[in-house]
């Protein structure tokens, strides 16, 4: 429940407080002075002067003490004083008519407004009273007889009381307007304090409401959750009806946790970011950080609470903790040298415990120094190219820089480094290898590999044997090739700085044999001639040491062998063994392509005289098989022609006398030797494409075309055939069997297209390809073929429509339209699809490419 507005009393003005008592001390003490001596000449009562000069001592000392600020008792003394000073004057006049009345009124009206409500019923009270007594001792005589004259005395009295009174009337209106026009202002004030606070109150709904992170309010007394925004119920999964009413114990995963933090609130009346785990809807607890307010109103005891879910922020935390911890790790334990450097100047501010490998520098000589003070870089300008590289990509691998080390030499150094920021401040990590000796090794390798890449065979054995003696240091070098009788001869021999004459030699008992026998390198660094007595050319030579390589086929077959002697004993290094390896690869390659050669050459030559024995053969049984083919069809048609004659004969001698069944056999004989006249006739063009030489000429193709479908058209007057023939196709064949093969192709394309009630055919050429003429194609949009059987199209008797289909034919036209092409050196093949028509692609030996297709139908 809310407590009523208390508002704190009205204090007057300090300032107009203080003028009004010295003005009205002032005036009494003036006006009592001036009557004291017309007192003192008008009356004989003594009593009536003393109260006068009581008056005037009052009215002075009171000015006095106003005057140097002491306010807070003069009132009280000021109106005390005139009420005995009105008492005294009653008494010294003898009656309560007397104007000394006057003063009782005018102590009563200054207690009214200078002094506080008990002051004033007190002065009242002792005012009646002292009236009531005065009055009482006047009626039963106990005054003395007053004088009712009046005079200048009287006058001075009442005007001085009025003055008083109007003195005490203004200050109190004074004061009156000076409090309304207080609360003038404190009305505006609270008025412009409630409309802040109204918006206040809607900036902070609509920041509660927006605020992406979770905030809820309680009451201070309860805990009772009064409200909760929509970034709370999105966190915690519940809605706002349902914990809207109710405690906030749910929300806390660990309820010591609440008990400590409402200790907190309770003592500090806030908290800042206080870590807790918090709960959701569905049970899952989660990192959060909780900031609480509480209110000052003590009628309306609010507390505000922020929660922020850290979740996500603290895995992230961790994880970034590890990955530091393992960064740490690898940096301080790595084998490798790593240091961290501002990117600026090149200031050392991190380096590893690993030994320093290219200048030769401990952790405590570069910490605190700078990368070109040390010699890292060997001047500003090898730095700044480092710099605006990394400045570029980040990063860079491999590096290749120069270092100075420590005793003042040059070293080739690798470099791996990243841009990386610590403290706000761009770095690099760096690390470094030291590869003096390997550029040492690559410039010898390549030097080698120079010497070595240009020549093949003979020429190669020779330089590979020099550059071999001269890179591991040996005395003679010789590569040997191993021949079938258990001998070996040499290809190259380097002794003693130059080239000297091959020579065949016995492998046994030689230290050639003993590393064909190895797989790999047949290492004898000294004592060679006491190991092999029996070979005396090592003795004679003063050979002491020995290295072998063996030389092997594809199959792993012994070959050959690359052999290295020294004159005195030699420790073989890993460098000297690397080297043995690239120079026995060389030579194994080459000694293996060089027998390779041999067998070509030789299977070459082999290969062309039998070529050369199979052509013939097959040209004589070709000749032989036409021959035949043409003396069979050519005999079949006597024969033939007698059985179709003597066929005919008979069925028109017994023309009436047959029945039904009997005539449909006569008629099955004719047809079958009209049949077999046509197949006859076919092998017979055949056999006759396949004679003769070709008599090549330059042919009009699309001329040629044009007079076959022109035949064809002849042929069936009832059809009306459209077709496209390009212009100016041309090719070099012979005239006679070119026209055969577009009878068979145009041919084909006419008999297929003839259930087509607009049959198109098209004879043209494909665009040139590479440099080289399209393929000629004709193309119908006839009955078509399934791709599945087109192996057979071009085979002599193979037909992919049989004769129940409607189509005749013995399916020779193709293949003999094959056999012409094939002898002018081309090719055919057919692209089809059933019930789209064909395409048939085919190419002479020597065809021009074509002018842009014309069109062109019969008339």
């Amino acid at each position: 429940m809310t407590e009523p507005v208390r508002t704190a009393p009205v204090t007057p003005d300090k300032g107009i407080h203080q003028t009004t008592l010295k003005a009205i001390a002032l005036l009494i003490g003036v006006a009592a002075t001036v009557l004291t001596p017309l007192v003192q000449l008008s009356s004989t009562n003594p009593l009536e002067v003393w109260s006068t000069v009581l008056v005037a001592l009052i009215g002075w000392v009171a000015y006095a003490l106003v005057s140097r600020g002491h306010t807070v008792y003069m009132p009280h003394l000021m109106v005390y004083s005139v009420l005995m000073a009105a008492n005294l004057a009653v008494l010294a006049f003898g009656s309560v008519r007397t104007a000394g009345g006057f003063l009782f009124v005018a102590a009563v009206a200054g207690a009214g407004i200078l002094l506080s409500r008990t002051a004033l019923i007190g002065s009242v009270v002792f005012s009646v009273a002292s009236l009531g007594a005065l009055t009482l001792a006047e009626a039963r005589g106990g005054l003395h007889t007053p004088n009712f004259a009046v005079g200048t005395k009287v006058w001075i009295t009442h005007s001085t009381v009025l003055i008083v009174v109007a003195i005490l009337v203004y200050y109190s209106r004074s004061r009156a307007e000076a409090a309304f026009q207080r609360q003038l202002e404190e009305l505006a004030l609270r008025k412009r304090t409630e409309q802040e606070r109204d918006r206040s109150l809607v900036r902070f709904a609509r920041i509660f409401r927006t605020s992406p992170s979770p905030m809820l309010a309680q009451s201070a007394r309860d805990g009772m959750i009064l409200d909760v925004n929509p970034a709370f119920e999105r966190c915690y999964g519940y809605t706002r009806d349902q914990v809207l009413g109710q405690p906030d114990h749910r929300l806390w995963a660990d309820l010591s946790q609440r008990t400590a933090y409402l200790e907190q609130i309770a003592e500090h009346r806030r908290t800042e970011r206080v870590a807790a785990r918090s709960q959701r809807a569905d049970g899952s607890p989660f990192d959060a950080l909780v900031s609480s307010e509480m209110s000052d109103d003590p009628g309306d005891r609010l507390v505000i609470t922020t929660i922020i879910d850290v979740t996500t922020q603290n895995e992230a935390m961790e994880r970034l903790r590890k990955s530091e911890e393992r960064f740490a790790k690898a940096f301080n334990f790595s084998p490798l040298k790593m240091t961290i450097t501002r990117l600026s100047d090149g200031k050392f501010i991190e380096v590893n415990q690993a030994r320093d490998p290219v200048q030769g520098l401990r952790r405590d000589d570069l910490l605190g120094k700078t990368t070109l003070e040390l010699g890292g870089w060997l001047s500003p300008a090898d730095r700044q190219t480092f710099i605006d590289r990394i400045l570029a990509d980040g990063h860079v691998s491999g590096y290749e820089t120069r270092m100075r080390h420590v005793d003042g030499g040059v070293i080739d150094a690798k470099m791996w480094a990243e841009r990386i920021e610590i403290d706000g401040e761009d770095c690099i990590l760096s690390c470094f290898v030291n590869t003096t000796e390997e550029k040492r090794r690559e410039a010898q390798l390549l030097a080698l590999t120079r010497g070595m890449a240009g020549p093949s065979g003979d020429a190669l054995f020779q330089a590979l044997t020099l550059h071999m003696a001269q890179a591991i240091g040996a005395d003679m070098v010789t590569v040997s090739e191993l021949r079938d009788d258990h001998r070996a001869r040499t290809l190259a021999v380097w002794k003693d700085g130059r080239n000297s004459r091959n020579y065949s030699f016995d492998l046994d008992g030689t230290p050639c044999a003993e590393a064909l026998k190895q797989p790999s390198l047949y290492v004898h660094e000294s004592a060679l001639a006491q190991r092999f007595q029996h070979y005396q050319a090592l003795a004679d030579e003063g050979l002491q040491a020995y290295v072998g390589q063996p030389l092997r086929d594809e199959d792993g077959t012994p070959i050959g062998v690359l052999n290295a002697f020294w004159r005195h004993p030699v420790h073989l290094s890993n460098d000297t063994r690397a080297l043995m390896a690239i120079f026995a690869s060389r030579a194994n390659a080459e000694l293996v392509r060089l027998r390779r050669d041999r067998e070509i050459l030789r299977l070459n030559t082999s290969l062309e005289e039998r070529v050369r024995e199979r052509t013939a053969e097959l040209r004589k049984l070709n000749a032989e098989l036409d021959s035949f083919a043409y003396s069979v069809s050519h005999d079949l048609k006597s024969p033939l022609r007698a059985i179709d004659g003597f066929t005919q004969l008979l069925q028109e001698s017994l023309e009436g006398r047959l029945d039904a069944h009997e005539a449909e056999l006569l008629d099955r004989v004719l047809a079958g030797t009209h049949r077999m006249s046509t197949l006859i006739a076919d092998l017979l063009a055949l056999a006759r494409v396949s004679q003769g030489p070709l008599q090549r000429s330059p042919v009009d193709l699309s001329a040629m075309a044009l007079q076959v479908l022109q035949a064809e058209q002849a042929k069936h007057p009832e059809r009306t055939l459209r077709w496209q023939v390009a212009p100016g196709l041309h090719a070099e064949c012979d005239a006679r069997l070119a026209r055969i093969a577009l009878e068979n192709l145009l041919g084909n394309a006419v008999k297929y297209t003839r259930d087509q009630a607009d049959a198109v055919i098209e004879f043209g050429q494909l665009p040139n390809h590479q440099g080289a003429a399209g393929d000629f194609f004709v193309r119908d949009n006839g009955t078509g073929f399934d791709m599945a059987h087109a192996h057979k199209l071009f085979q002599p008797f193979q037909r992919l429509h049989m004769p129940s289909a409607g189509f005749e034919g013995t399916g020779i036209g193709l293949a003999t339209v094959r056999r012409i092409l094939e002898r002018h050196g081309g090719s055919i093949r057919a692209v089809a699809q059933p019930g789209e028509g064909a395409r048939f692609l085919f190419s002479f030996e020597a065809a021009t490419s074509a002018a842009p297709p014309a069109t062109s139908t019969t008339p």
